[in-house]
Parts: structure tokens; sequence; C-alpha cells
């Protein structure tokens, strides 16, 4: 159990680390690459180590330091060393390995930590069925383990839903240039999280393969084209950089936060307009963002696109004036843990009043009157992250299993501290 201790200097400034999703869908590129890829800047949570040791129990090398990861790419075919992928708790890495592991010349397994196994995957598993691959249920239906079989991709059609994640649509996406046809991908109804779709085929394209995004509705990939080696300089954060434009609101500091690129195509450049929209100020100065918070009122808005902030802002939410709907937010029960329920527990002991509304959580703010208590993390790292804000704000909140951020973050606690100084 980490005490937070409350806020002693309101005025930093933080450099946010790499970006989570860029950094594993490089890796996974130029695993699919001819040649030889250098990852600059790459962040290397416990994410990003399961899936290098899976890539390299695929026959996969890779090298790396502190700054680079270098990855000497298979061209599209793996010769696994060793047949079992531990893809610790990243859905990430199971969704995408899912597909991918078909193009192994060996059979191999995929499994993970227990939170993992707990997390559904047939609509990826249909998915790849669909494009031909040979994918079956070690245990229980509709969950990890699984057994990927020597199979190769045949490509053609393949539909799936997409309410609960973009995940299955950016692991076939990012299959299909190895399928033996051209591929179509369809969406039967919205797909959900569309941002981080739109980094999968960005990445895409700078390893040298397009694909066809017909309004999230039909993805189409042609066959023929391979994945060439690039370096690449991996960005920053913006759902890392969230926690501290949430201290700020929540605490009245204000934060310069370096990294965060103007023009990056990341859904949780959102969080920008969240906290200007609950009474934050927010200023860029070229390389620089600067956020100070203020009085902050409710909010009314869309997560669709947005889950990773859903902790986050809920826990702004608590300090605000009024009443806050966040909208949108069921397909949040099939993350590290059900947020929903994580941030309603954690609220709850803070004095917070919570209720679900259809899709929709309801958070009725409580300036004023937010009491201090110990916080179960859920072992989620952005259930511990959100409330280790409001610690800034109230004396004696304390938070369980503080190192599960290291899924994300892993020196959190660390630049966190500049809070303190």
């Amino acid at each position: 159990m980490m005490k937070i201790e409350t806020i002693r200097n309101k005025n930093v400034s933080v450099r946010i680390p790499p970006s989570k999703a860029h950094t594993l869908r490089s890796l996974i590129l130029a695993s699919l690459s001819g040649g030889v890829s250098h990852i600059r800047n790459p962040l290397l949570g416990e994410d990003q180590l399961h899936l290098i040791e899976s890539l390299k129990r695929l026959g996969v090398s890779i090298t790396r330091d502190d700054q680079t990861i270098t990855v000497e790419g298979s061209g599209g075919r793996f010769h696994p060393v060793e047949t079992t992928l531990d893809c610790g708790e990243s859905g990430v890495a199971m969704n995408f390995l899912t597909a991918l592991a078909c193009l192994s010349d060996r059979d191999v397994t995929l499994t993970g930590k227990p939170g993992l196994l707990k997390r559904p995957v047939g609509e990826i598993v249909s998915g790849v069925r669909q494009m031909g691959g040979a994918v079956e249920y070690a245990e229980t239906e509709g969950y990890p383990p699984l057994l990927a079989r020597v199979s190769g991709l045949s490509g053609g059609e393949a539909a799936m839903n997409g309410e609960k994640t973009s995940q299955y649509f950016s692991s076939l996406a990012i299959a299909s240039p190895c399928a033996a046809s051209d591929v179509t991908i369809v969406c039967r109804d919205d797909m959900a999280e569309k941002p981080y779709f739109d980094i999968t085929l960005d990445m895409m394209r700078r390893f040298g393969v397009k694909a066809v995004n017909r309004d999230y509705k039909r993805i189409e990939i042609k066959a023929g084209q391979r994945y060439t080696a690039c370096d690449i300089d991996v960005e920053s954060d913006y759902s890392s950089a969230s926690y501290f434009f949430a201290a700020a609101a929540i605490a009245g500091a204000t934060v310069r936060m370096e990294g965060l690129a103007a023009d990056s195509v990341q859904g949780d450049r959102e969080i920008l307009a969240y906290a200007e929209a609950m009474g934050c100020a927010v200023v860029r100065d070229g390389a620089f963002l600067t956020v100070s918070g203020g009085e902050l009122t409710a909010i009314d808005a869309s997560f669709r696109d947005t889950p990773d902030l859903v902790p986050t802002v809920a826990v702004m939410a608590a300090f605000a004036r009024g009443t806050s709907r966040l909208r949108d937010v069921a397909h949040l029960q099939f993350k590290e843990c059900d947020r929903i329920a994580a941030v309603r527990d954690g609220l709850g002991r803070l004095g917070v009043e919570t209720s679900v509304d259809g899709k929709d959580l309801i958070v009725a703010g409580n300036p004023g009157g937010i009491r201090g208590a110990a916080v179960s993390s859920w072992d989620d790292h952005r259930i511990a992250m959100s409330f280790a804000c409001a610690g800034l704000a109230v004396e004696g909140i304390s938070i369980d299993n503080p190192d599960c951020v290291k899924k994300s973050f892993p020196d959190f606690w660390q630049r966190f501290s500049v809070f303190h100084a």
C-alpha cells in the first residue's frame, strides 16, 4: 500500500514518456519486415517486454539498450525457437499475435497472466479463421490460451464486430500483407477506439504497406505488399500525459510537459479538450504544453474512442461542480479489469456517488467533500495512476499494488514525485 502525499510543488515541469501504442506496433511491424529496423526512444514497460520476448520466441532477432531497440525482421514468416508465447497482461500482444502466429512453421501456444486469460478473444479468433488461419481454444471456448496451428493465411473477407475494441481490426490489417490473396476486413457495427486503428494504419504506411480505410466499415489490403525495415522515433504518449493534466486540474497546479507532438494521431490528445471543457487553461508553446488547473466544472462527452482516459477524467469529475456524464464507456469492462466497476469502487471509497445509465458513467462531483481512503488499484495501471492524482489534493489516500504502473509507465512514481519536490 502506498500513501500519496498531498502536493507541495504547484509549478512543475515533466517530460512525458514514449507512446505505448507506437512502441508495440513498431516492434510487430519491424518483426515482419525485411531488413533491420531501429526503434529509438521506445517505451520499455511490461507489455513491451512481454511482446519482445514473444517475438524472440518466434525466431526474431531483437537487441536493445536504453535508447534503441534493433530488430532484424523475419520477412513475414516466423521460425519459432520455442512454442509457448507468454503475453503477460498485454491485450495487444494476445490479439495481434493470434493472427501472426499462423505465419509460423511450428504450432504455437499463446497464453498470459490470469487477468489476460479472462479477456474474451472470440471475435479475433473468428476473424483469423475467416482468413484461413487455424486457431483453437486450448482450454475454454472464447478465451485464451490459444493454439495457433501451422496454416498460413489465405486472405479473402473477414467480418467482425468492433464494439469492444479496434485491436481485432489492427491485428488482421497488420497480418494481411502476408496473406496469399487480397484481404477485406468488414466491421459489422461501429468500431470502438478508432484512433488506435488510425495509429496502426499510419505505422503500416511508414513500414511500406498501404491499406484503404472506407469509413472504418471496410478495410482493404492488397496482396503482394511487403513490409520494409525503417527507423522509428517513438513520440510521447498522451495517455501517460493525462495523469499530469489531472494532477494540474485537481490540485490547482501548473504543469509544463515536454515531448507531446501537436500533429499526433493519438486519440488521447482529446485530454486537451476535456481539460479545457472542465475549466483548465491549456497553452502550447512549440514542443511544450502547459496546463493550469482552475475551478472545475462537470463534463458531458463521449469516450468511445478514448477509453484509456475514462479513469482519469472520472477522477477529475469527482472534484468538479455538477454531475458529469462520461458517455459510451461500456467496452471498459473488457480491459485489464472491469474499469467501470474499478472507477466506481474507488470513487465510492472517496465519498463520491456514481451510477451507470445504459452505456454511460455518471459521476456526481463532490468538491470539498472528498475524503481520504485506501483505494484498490484492481491491479490496473490506469486505475492506480488516476487515483494517485486525487491524493495530491486530499489527505489520507493510499493505493495498493503501486507496482502495477510498470505495465505502461515504469517510472511513473519517480516522475510523479516532482509534485513533492
